[in-house]
């Protein structure tokens, strides 16, 4: 049976591609591992020891408030971005400047040792001015290296959870490198407090140049607003001018005199009622009058009398006349009296009036004069809101500029050290195991690479599939890999049937003879793309199949360029198939038997004429036909396609070829190539055999072989009922 390829899904195509590849270039990976591993050794060996120290810094979420007042520098929010920022500050060639020169006060030098000569170099240039430019040049370079040094050396981190900042320096002296940690701590501490403190003296300058000109600013507007009122005649008493005061006053006293004219007119008018029917009493004005009530006393006397005449009976008496004429002369009086009281009350309305006319006299002068007095408290009031305005900015300015004096001296970090660094007691590198990983890993990498980079440009057969889709031609039988051993033993494994080779060689027998049942006798040419891709191997595996199945076979040795039958099924010297072509021995002389197998072969040996001479000859091609009317099978070893033109000569002469690859050998293009040529020669080309297949392992147990199919079982019924016709056909 023919054994094809599953077609699994693309991932998995892939993984299995490159676990290939990785067995496939084992020996590439392990060299290249093996040498990414001692130059790791050397690396490591040379490589110098290093320290690492920590100091850790924490940002204060609470601040420190000494004054009840709002500080010149807010504090810092505590947000990520403003915590990656502080980080950058740390980390900058800035703070690198300052660790420089606190270090150098420290007395340690570029390299971390300590050199007290480097204290004394500053002092010694005691005038600047004298040190040439080259020597400044010098100083400038060397200070910009020692800070890029520093900076390369420098780990400034947050874990991303906290506020915590962890400042590692790495340096090959361990006290050097604790120093150098902790300055960057103190430095950013001192940073931070001289921030604070430069922008609260840069404030207090500013406001104290602030409050001077606001200060000259405030004096002129008061200045303005007063001088304004003084000239425009708007005194103010009690919050009000004396024009409002005085128009106030006026509508107070006409409020007055209406009030008083009604009320004498009120009075008039009931006088007059009184008067007309005789009820003056009821007026005020009259009852309060001296001569009215003497004169009502008189008359209430004189109706006594009358009354106690009346009472008595005396009509006739001389008394009444005298009485009666008093009580009209006392009621004329009083009559008299009543009328001045009312002549009294007209004369006050008319005062009244009067005076209410001048009081709205007055009033509607004072009013009229008020437009103008109003522009001017416009005005006014303008420039007391400006003065007001000024006083507020100034007070305001005032107050904040005595703020932040007091806050000068008492500025305070917003972070403090809360772990200085101390001298590393152990190296942080190299570490022995993670040197042994990374050259591990590196060598790994290195080598699988290079394994793609030379699979890439590998030309060989990476699967059936693929070399199908390439030659565009079926693969018609897929032969294992045989070890050295089975290589000497083919004959025995021929005949053992529970082998994978002679399942395969099988499968491939099959499909030759169940191409083309009906013929009586075919011509097969074996033939590869390249030299040395197992053809006789081929050729003698499937002559002994079919040998073993009844069908009479003979092997031909077309290849005089390096022939290999004579060698396969055991040379007994001559004749050989030149000397039959050349007419000096006949054919049945030259056919030669295998007693093993019962095999006839025509041996071959390298001759001194071209092959092109024998293969072209009339006599070959005559030869070719007899064998086929001798034998069922006629099988060809013939040279390489891509050799020489042998292959083809050989194979117009066959019914068919078979195109050996051996898959760890051949290259695609070559088998392309071949596929080609015999495509365009017109030969009839059955289908490529791949040869040393290592997706197909050597299993000798039967029950790991896979179950037979339907090939298998058709192949066992074809080749019995061909073996019975042949036979039939020898009796008769």
């Amino acid at each position: 049976m023919i054994f094809s390829d599953n077609i699994p899904n693309s991932s998995g195509t892939a993984i299995h591609r490159l676990f290939s590849i990785v067995l496939k270039r084992k020996k590439t990976m392990l060299m290249a591992s093996a040498a990414c591993l001692v130059l790791t050794a050397v690396g490591y060996l040379t490589t110098p020891a290093q320290y690492v120290s920590e100091a850790i810094l924490a940002l204060d979420v609470r601040k420190l408030q000494a004054l009840p007042s709002e500080s010149v520098v807010s504090p810092l929010p505590q947000e990520s971005p403003v915590l990656r920022t502080e980080l950058d500050i740390i980390s900058s060639r800035m703070m690198a400047a300052k660790v420089l020169a606190r270090l150098d006060g420290s007395g340690f030098d570029t390299d971390g040792r300590i050199n007290p000569a480097d204290q004394h170099t500053s002092a010694n240039i005691s005038n600047p001015e004298q040190v040439s430019p080259l020597s400044l040049q010098m100083d400038e370079d060397r200070n910009r290296s020692r800070i890029d040094k520093l900076l390369s050396n420098v780990s400034v981190m947050n874990d991303g959870r906290s506020y915590t900042i962890y400042i590692n320096y790495k340096a090959d002296n361990p006290q050097y490198s604790a120093a150098v940690a902790n300055a960057f701590g103190e430095s950013y501490l001192d940073y931070q407090i001289d921030l604070q403190t430069s922008a609260t003296r840069r404030v207090s300058d500013w406001l104290g140049g602030k409050l001077v000109s606001l200060r000259a600013t405030l004096e002129q507007s008061e200045r303005a607003a007063a001088d304004f009122r003084e000239k425009s005649g708007l005194v103010k008493a009690n919050g009000m001018t004396l024009q409002s005061q005085q128009i106030a006053a006026l509508n107070t006293e006409l409020a007055n005199l209406r009030t008083k004219l009604a009320g004498a007119e009120a009075r008039l008018t009931t006088a007059i009622d009184a008067s007309n029917n005789k009820a003056g009493v009821a007026l005020s004005e009259i009852l309060g009058s001296p001569a009215i009530q003497q004169l009502r006393a008189e008359q209430s006397r004189v109706e006594r009398s009358l009354q106690e005449i009346s009472q008595s009976g005396a009509s006739q008496s001389v008394q009444l006349p005298q009485l009666n004429s008093q009580l009209a002369s006392l009621k004329t009086q009083i009559a008299g009296e009543v009328q001045q009281v009312i002549d009294s009350l007209r004369n006050e309305i008319n005062v009244t009036h009067r005076q209410q006319s001048a009081v709205e006299t007055n009033l509607r002068e004072m009013q009229e004069g008020m437009s103008a007095a109003n522009q001017a408290l416009v005005h006014a009031d303008q420039l007391d809101r400006e003065a007001s305005a000024n006083r507020a900015i100034y007070e305001s300015y005032l107050t904040r500029y005595k703020q932040t004096i007091e806050q000068d001296g008492i500025a305070t970090a917003e972070a403090r050290m809360i772990s200085r660094a101390v001298p590393a007691r152990s190296k942080a590198s190299p570490h022995f195991s993670t040197w042994l990983a990374m050259g591990t890993l590196g060598g790994l990498f290195f080598g699988f690479c290079v394994s793609i980079v030379l699979e890439l440009k590998d030309k060989s057969i990476r699967s059936a599939h693929a070399l199908e889709s390439a030659t565009r031609t079926p693969i018609i039988g897929r032969i294992p890999r045989l070890s050295s051993g089975e290589r000497k033993n083919v004959a025995h494994i021929v005949s053992e049937g529970r082998y994978r080779f002679a399942r395969a060689i099988a499968d491939l027998q099959a499909h030759l003879l169940l191409s083309s049942p009906q013929k009586s006798a075919r011509a097969i040419a074996v033939t590869s793309a390249g030299t040395q891709e197992g053809k006789t191997l081929i050729v003698a595996g499937l002559a002994r199949s079919l040998a073993a199945t009844g069908v009479r076979t003979i092997v031909i040795d077309a290849n005089f360029r390096t022939p290999m039958v004579a060698q396969e099924f055991g040379d007994q010297f001559g004749p050989y198939l030149e000397d039959v072509i050349r007419g000096r021995q006949t054919l049945e002389a030259a056919i030669q038997h295998d007693l093993f197998s019962s095999i006839d072969f025509v041996a071959t040996q390298t001759c001194s004429v071209p092959a092109e001479f024998l293969l072209g000859h009339e006599q070959f091609g005559k030869l070719i036909s007899a064998l086929k009317q001798q034998y069922d099978i006629v099988l060809i070893d013939t040279p390489a396609v891509n050799q020489s033109a042998d292959a083809i000569r050989v194979a117009s002469l066959a019914d068919t070829t078979l195109l050996v690859a051996r898959c760890d050998k051949a290259n695609t293009d070559d088998i392309i190539n071949a596929v080609r040529i015999l495509s365009s020669e017109g030969r009839k080309l059955s289908g490529i055999v791949m040869n040393s297949d290592q997706s197909m392992k050597d299993p000798f147990q039967t029950d790991q072989l896979p179950p037979a199919n339907a090939v298998a079982k058709r192949f066992v019924t074809e080749i019995a009922s061909y073996a019975r016709s042949r036979t039939s056909a020898v009796k008769a």
